[in-house]
C-alpha cells in the first residue's frame, strides 16, 4: 500500500547539502544541478504533451528529486527516472495515463528539448517492449527506496495563505505562484519544507515587483523555521534557474544508453531474453522463465 499521508516527512536533507551520492561518485555541483533541471524540465514538457494538470508536474519533479538524494546520477539515468516519476505521479494524484502515452510523450519531449527529428515509437517492437519494461520496474525502484512512502506537499497552498495574510495583490501572488512552480525544477524541495519555499517565492516576487513588506516584526515569523538566510537561499537559487540559457542532457550512467533514444543496441542484447519470455507463455513452452522485477533491473544496472 502506498502511504501518501503527511504525518511522517523524512525526505529533507538535514545534513551537508553538498555530500549528496552523485558527488560521492565524482559528480561535479554543477553538473548534478543541471542534470536535476534537466529532468525537471524534460518532466513539465512531457506532463504539457500529456495535458496533466500542475500537480502531477509538481509531485513527478518532486520525486525525482527525492530519488536523486537516495540514489546517484550515475546508477540511474535521469530520463528513465523522469519517465518512471511521471507514472507514479500520474497514480498519487488519480490522473491515470496509459503507459504508451507517458513513454510517447517523454521521447517526444526530448526530440524537441534536443531539437532532434520527430520519430515515432512503434508499439509491438522489441524496442517498445524494453522502454515498458524499464519504466514499470524504474517505478518499483522508486517505490522500494521511498519505502512505498509518496506523499508530496506543494507550496502552492501555503503561499495563497500567506498572501492572504499579507494582502499582497493579485499581480504578486500570480507571480509568487509562478515561481514556486520553478522551485520544483530544483532541489529546494528537499531542502527546506515548503511552507518555507513559499516564503521564499514571496520574497523574491516582493523584490522583483518593487513591493515592501512587513518587517516590524519580520512578515517570515508567521512561518515556524523560516530565516532570513534560507529565504534568501531559496531566492538565490530561483534566480540561478532563471539565468540558464539552454540545459544539455549529459549521460552519467555510464552505459551510453539514453533509456528512450538509445535502445536499438540493448535491443539486440536482450532480443534472446524477450524470445524465452514468449515461448514460456506459448503452451508448446516445457520450461517456465521467471520474469524480470524490479530487483533484476538493480541488479543489471550496476554491473
Amino acid at each position: 500500500m502506498i502511504q501518501t499521508s503527511s504525518a511522517v516527512d523524512n525526505f529533507y536533507i538535514t545534513e551537508d547539502v553538498k555530500n549528496t551520492p552523485s558527488r560521492s561518485k565524482n559528480v561535479d555541483e554543477e553538473t548534478e544541478f543541471l542534470q536535476r533541471v534537466y529532468g525537471a524540465l524534460l518532466i513539465r514538457s512531457s506532463c504539457l504533451l500529456l495535458k496533466s494538470p500542475v500537480s502531477v508536474v509538481i509531485t513527478a519533479q518532486t520525486l525525482l528529486h527525492r530519488f536523486y538524494t537516495k540514489k546517484s546520477l550515475t546508477e540511474y539515468d535521469v530520463k528513465l527516472v523522469a519517465t518512471a516519476c511521471i507514472v507514479l505521479a500520474c497514480k498519487l494524484e488519480e490522473k491515470d495515463r496509459k503507459l504508451r502515452d507517458v513513454l510517447n510523450s517523454v521521447r517526444r519531449a526530448v526530440q524537441r528539448i534536443e531539437k532532434k527529428p520527430r520519430v515515432v515509437l512503434p508499439i509491438n517492437t522489441p524496442e517498445y517492449e524494453i522502454s515498458k519494461t524499464d519504466a514499470k520496474n524504474m517505478e518499483m525502484v522508486l517505490l522500494r527506496e521511498f519505502g512505498f512512502f509518496a506523499h508530496v506537499s506543494p507550496p502552492h497552498p501555503f503561499a495563497y495563505t500567506l498572501g492572504v495574510h499579507l494582502n499582497l495583490s493579485d499581480e504578486s501572488m500570480k507571480r509568487t505562484w509562478t515561481l514556486c512552480n520553478d522551485s520544483a525544477m530544483t532541489a529546494l524541495c528537499v531542502r527546506f519544507k515548503p511552507q518555507i519555499v513559499a516564503c521564499g517565492c514571496i520574497l523574491l516576487a516582493a523584490r522583483e515587483l518593487g513591493i515592501a513588506l512587513p518587517s516590524r516584526p519580520p512578515w517570515y515569523r508567521l512561518v515556524d523555521g523560516a530565516t532570513k538566510e534560507n529565504l534568501e537561499v531559496i531566492a538565490q537559487t530561483i534566480l540561478a534557474l532563471h539565468q540558464l540559457d539552454t540545459v544539455e542532457y549529459k549521460d552519467l550512467s555510464g552505459q551510453d544508453l539514453p533509456p528512450l533514444e538509445g535502445h536499438v543496441k540493448k535491443s539486440e542484447r536482450n532480443d534472446g531474453s524477450h524470445r524465452r519470455r514468449r515461448e514460456s507463455r506459448s503452451p508448446q513452452g516445457s520450461r517456465r522463465v521467471r520474469r524480470r522485477d524490479s530487483r533484476d533491473f538493480d541488479e543489471g544496472r550496476r554491473r
